[in-house]
């Protein structure tokens, strides 16, 4: 069962002062900016906000595809009723609606623990709206997040700041034909994951500067996602077994394909650099 997601959409200095208990505050002017930070469509939203904040997000968030089952005007007697009923909080503590890459997940919790890896230093390839490297931030790793887009890297701080954690951001256009990672040093990192992103030429330069003994974490689109949509360029499309052919010599922990809710096939692999 998908419970609804509590989105309270007032100011951060009127969240603050009182809100409903396990509610994300993004104000509803800033929904646009702030998409990353939703959980996916198939969540409900239930809203809190006054008269213009309800009506402004309801409409952004519904043409958006997301599900409004119940808006909450705030009132003192909402106010009241939920101090009743216990569910009252104050604070700037808001919950977090956005998962990072359900592998990221699953390297925390399982290959983490059973390989005894202690983080370190690590890498974002393309980071995006920076929810991977904020995501590894809040489980101890000193995260650098690398993207094209200087908007989208803001968007990563922000992100950043949002959960408390440090994030370095890097503005990088990583299709030159040159090596893109002139700042960083021969095996400076412990960890680099790359989501949704690929430039083979990149290969021999993430070599470099992943650590021996570092991980790497790569999950992008393979053969097959262009019979259910983008991409269709097979430059952007894993082979099978490719990367462990790249990466052989490696310790391959896992070399596996997972499947979006749309149906197109990506890849979940994992492993320890050689």
């Amino acid at each position: 069962m998908v419970h609804d997601a509590v989105l309270d959409c007032r100011s951060l200095a009127e969240f603050s002062q009182g809100h409903c208990l396990g509610a994300c505050c993004i104000p509803a002017a800033e929904l646009a900016g702030r998409m990353h930070e939703l959980p996916k469509t198939s969540v409900p939203l239930q809203l809190y906000g006054t008269s213009a904040d309800l009506l402004t997000a309801s409409e952004f968030l519904t043409a958006k595809g997301y599900q409004v089952t119940q808006q909450n005007l705030w009132t003192p007697v909402l106010e009241i009723a939920l101090k009743a009923s216990q569910q009252w909080e104050s604070g700037m503590q808001s919950q977090r609606l956005w998962e990072p890459a359900p592998l990221l997940v699953r390297f925390v919790h399982e290959f983490m623990p059973q390989f005894k890896l202690q983080p370190g230093q690590g890498l974002d390839i393309g980071c995006g709206a920076g929810r991977d490297a904020v995501y590894l931030a809040m489980h101890g790793w000193q995260m650098t997040g690398i993207d094209y887009l200087p908007g989208a890297l803001q968007r990563a701080r922000q992100l950043a700041a949002s959960q408390q954690v440090a994030l370095n951001t890097l503005a990088v256009d990583l299709e030159t034909g040159k090596d893109p990672f002139t700042a960083f040093t021969t095996g400076q990192f412990e960890l680099i994951c790359v989501a949704r992103y690929l430039h083979r030429p990149l290969f021999p330069w993430i070599k470099r500067i992943l650590k021996p003994g570092g991980v790497l974490i790569y999950q992008t689109f393979m053969q097959g996602a262009e019979q259910f949509g983008s991409p269709r360029n097979p430059n952007f499309l894993l082979k099978s077994n490719e990367l462990s052919k790249i990466f052989a010599g490696s310790e391959i922990w896992l070399d596996d394909v997972e499947y979006l809710d749309d149906g197109r096939p990506v890849s979940a692999f994992i492993c320890r650099y050689e």
